[in-house]
């Protein structure tokens, strides 16, 4: 049976076709021409050039869902989801001829016509004022006002066409009058969300920054009355987390779009928002939780999001947006308030994009004109070869291999885990260790990459048909220092992995001549500042303060008592292992009977340090890693530390006076629950966490002892590269690499010299300021990364 079609319907009229644009600065402009008789949206096409100035806005908006999630918005954001999926089109008729569109879409053009009466059977909101703002809405619903916008006004499926419109992107929102942000359509949160922008905007600041008022909690009338303020409550303030966590403001395109429209206007659902008011509230409440030291909007984020307060990507459009408005009107030179390639791609780490290579192509109009001009953009290009590229420019660019310690871990990447040497920009994050500015591990006369010809495969990579090697290989020439013979354990699959015991470490510590030859220290010092890589949580202070030795032994005396709590919780299930301690009173029994049966209750310190620096490392197996044997792995390296006995790590004595007078209690007993809380003094427990997450420490073959990427493996080699802060972690690789589609490896076998997958960057104790350079020399070989 043919399908059914009703006359007049979309089903019974011919699909949209567009026309070529006639010239590389031509654009096309969408009026509303109100309903069809069958309520389907009616718009029109006009093709206009930019040369001539037209007058038109612009809208800024995000494709698919645009609600908020996480917390508590995520069942929301759920349930609406399916209705924004790609696959869910809705025509609308434009000239006649029908164009599907995506549902966020389709409800900014409802809400133009019910702006302006278009839809009868919708009033106009009874919230809404009659601003400029929505008069100016009402003009475009009545077709009296052009606006552009990317998914109607360029045609999607013609790639050509998209790249020649995203070239000319900054010139559209530029020249646009007015850009029109559309934040989606109003949810529960949205009323009192932009009564409470007004309301915060409005308090003085001096006077916000001194009270005591808490943003995003819970607070009783009072707290504001004491300061004069109008009460935020914590409906008010969930309603503002709810706003703050639409999708807009994580969308890579819009800092372009932000920064270079001449006027901004905010629309959810049919709720008008100043963007000024929304800046002024967002720096109230940045100033007055940097007076708190903390940002309570970070409990509205989830465990897998990258830790930024809520506030903190309108706080950066707006300095964005105010130093690129200043510096164009008062510079002498136009184009002089444009950023780096460099600097725009760390600082919009955490903003996304549907297509990933928009992660680059997205930021292109903001950079200098001389780096914009060498890039073709061109959407048939691999997201690999894209983000390649832009690598190889940056280290060109900035002379500097600082870009390479942004390579995340292989396992976690979306992209191709081949070239190892670039960083996925698709992930909203990076965690780089090495680069606070004090470290310099090629010494301060080698701080300048050494490239290996050819070095820009730009032009040959857009040819039409790049070599391989051409965008996929970096070669460069490095110092080979080191192998690694010995690594930790991996503790990233646990929650809370920073803040649990592990006894590699102590394995490895006992391993390392004492005291350390690189720097003269203990042992149990140089384990400490390996893990926090010898810096501040600030990274602005290098090495770390003293006091951290007695802050890290505070957190293994507190690390110690938690094992011993979890290991009496899992003695009392059925069938308990034989090792599993019953109570940390019994696992300090146990620990001293098995030192006095192996007899080493009668060595002396030098006859220990014997017995347990050597490989295998100390009690390495699975089978050894209960809390009677990390107690063993303590003790010994408290006695055979250099100094008879002194250590920042604790002794038998010391554990057993800190569990009968807890100076800080670490897991905390709430009903049935329980949490890990921070120490009085989080100094070291700050840097630590901080360089900790996703890394592990290794053991060197010259004695070393290092922090690497969790997947760092016994034989991978740590090199030191001229331009880099610290060494890096390679493994060899001589089969590895990008190939072409029938398996071909294009590169130069005879002369590429050591072939290297990147593992990423580490921190080596004893070598971070060019010693290595000083004690061996620093024989430099060219290396081939893939």
């Amino acid at each position: 049976m043919d399908a059914l079609v009703i006359e007049g319907g979309p089903e019974s009229k011919e699909p949209y076709q567009y026309q070529a644009l006639p010239t590389l600065t031509s654009i096309r402009v969408l009026r509303m021409t109100g309903n069809a008789s069958d309520e389907m949206v009616n718009v029109s096409l006009r093709i206009a050039d930019l040369e001539d100035d037209p007058f038109f806005y612009a809208l800024s908006y995000t494709w698919g869902n645009p609600h908020a999630n996480g917390v508590d918005f995520t069942a929301h954001f759920n349930a609406v989801n399916e209705d924004y999926g790609v696959s869910q089109k809705t025509p609308v008729l434009c000239d006649g001829k029908v164009l599907q569109i995506q549902r966020n879409l389709l409800d900014v053009l409802n809400v133009f016509l019910t702006l302006s009466g278009g839809h009868q059977s919708q009033g106009l909101s009874q919230g809404l004022s009659p601003d400029p703002l929505t008069a100016q809405t009402i003009l475009l619903a009545n077709g009296e006002l052009g606006i552009w916008i990317d998914a109607i006004c360029i045609n999607q499926d013609d790639m050509e066409e998209r790249a020649m419109q995203v070239r000319i992107m900054d010139k559209i929102y530029a020249k646009a009058a007015r850009t029109l942000i559309w934040l989606g359509s109003a949810d529960k949160y949205t009323p009192a969300a932009a009564e409470t922008i007004r309301r915060v905007a409005a308090y003085p600041k001096d006077v916000f920054v001194q009270s005591k008022v808490k943003p995003f909690r819970r607070q009783d009338t009072e707290v504001y009355a004491e300061s004069n303020l109008a009460y935020t409550g914590w409906m008010d303030w969930c309603s503002l987390a709810a706003f703050l966590k639409r999708q807009w403001f994580i969308r890579l395109w819009i800092i372009q779009e932000t920064i270079l429209s001449r006027d901004l206007g905010l629309i959810c659902g049919e709720h008008v928002i100043s963007w000024a008011d929304l800046v002024a509230a967002a720096r109230n409440i940045e100033a007055r939780c940097r007076a708190l030291g903390w940002s309570p909007s970070t409990l509205f984020l989830q465990a897998h999001e990258v830790a930024v307060p809520l506030e903190h990507n309108v706080l950066r459009l707006a300095d964005w947006r105010d130093y690129y408005h200043n510096k164009a009107t008062t510079a002498a030179a136009p184009e002089a308030w444009r950023f780096t390639l460099e600097d725009l791609v760390y600082d919009t780490w955490i903003f996304v994009s549907t297509d990933p290579r928009d992660k680059i192509y997205g930021i292109l109009g903001l950079v200098e004109p001389e780096v914009r001009a060498a890039w073709e953009i061109d959407y048939q290009s691999s997201v690999e070869e894209v983000y390649a590229i832009t690598t190889r420019r940056i280290i060109e660019q900035s002379r500097s291999l600082k870009i390479l310690s942004c390579v995340q871990a292989a396992s976690r990447r979306k992209i191709a885990i081949y070239p190892s040497w670039v960083p996925d920009y698709s992930l909203p994050y990076f965690n780089m260790m090495c680069n606070h500015g004090a470290f310099a591990a090629a010494g301060t006369q080698h701080q300048t990459p050494q490239l290996v010809l050819p070095s820009d495969p730009s032009s040959a990579a857009h040819s039409g048909s790049p070599s391989l090697s051409s965008w996929s290989r970096l070669r460069l020439r490095a110092h080979v220092f080191d192998t690694i013979v010995e690594t930790a354990n991996e503790r990233t699959e646990y929650v809370n992995s920073a803040m649990l015991l592990e006894p590699s470490w102590f394995e490895l510590a006992l391993l390392l001549k004492t005291p350390y030859p690189a720097t003269g220290q203990r042992r149990s010092e140089v384990l400490w500042r390996t893990l926090c890589a010898d810096q501040d949580a600030t990274s602005t202070t290098s090495p770390a303060p003293a006091r951290f030795g007695g802050l890290f032994k505070e957190l293994i005396c507190a690390m110690v008592v938690v094992r011993a709590e979890l290991e009496e919780e899992v003695s009392q299930e059925p069938d308990p292992p034989e090792d599993c301690a019953t109570s940390f009173a019994q696992a300090m029994t146990r620990a001293k009977e098995i030192w006095a049966d192996v007899g080493w209750d009668r060595l002396t310190p030098e006859q220990l340090r014997e017995k347990t620096n050597s490989r295998p490392k100390l009690l390495w197996r699975p089978e050894f890693g209960w809390l009677v044997h990390t107690l063993i792995k303590l003790q010994a390296l408290v006695l055979t530390e250099h100094g008879g006995g002194e250590a920042d790590t604790p002794s038998w004595e010391e554990l057993e006076r800190f569990y009968e007078n807890q100076t800080y209690v670490m897991r905390v007993k709430n009903g049935e629950s329980k949490s890990l809380v921070d120490p009085s003094d989080p100094g070291f427990t700050n840097s630590f966490c901080r360089r900790y997450g996703k890394r592990k420490l290794f053991y060197t073959a010259k004695g070393h002892l290092g922090l690497g990427p969790a997947s760092t493996g016994v034989g991978d080699i740590v090199c030191i590269l001229p331009g880099s802060a610290g060494p890096f972690v390679f493994q060899e690789d001589p089969d590895g690499g990008v190939k072409s589609e029938d398996g071909h490896d294009d590169s130069e076998d005879e002369s590429r010299g050591k072939r290297l997958r990147l593992i990423g960057e580490s921190y080596v104790h004893g070598i971070m300021y060019g010693e290595a350079l000083e004690s061996e020399g620093f024989v430099l070989e060219e290396i081939e990364i893939v």
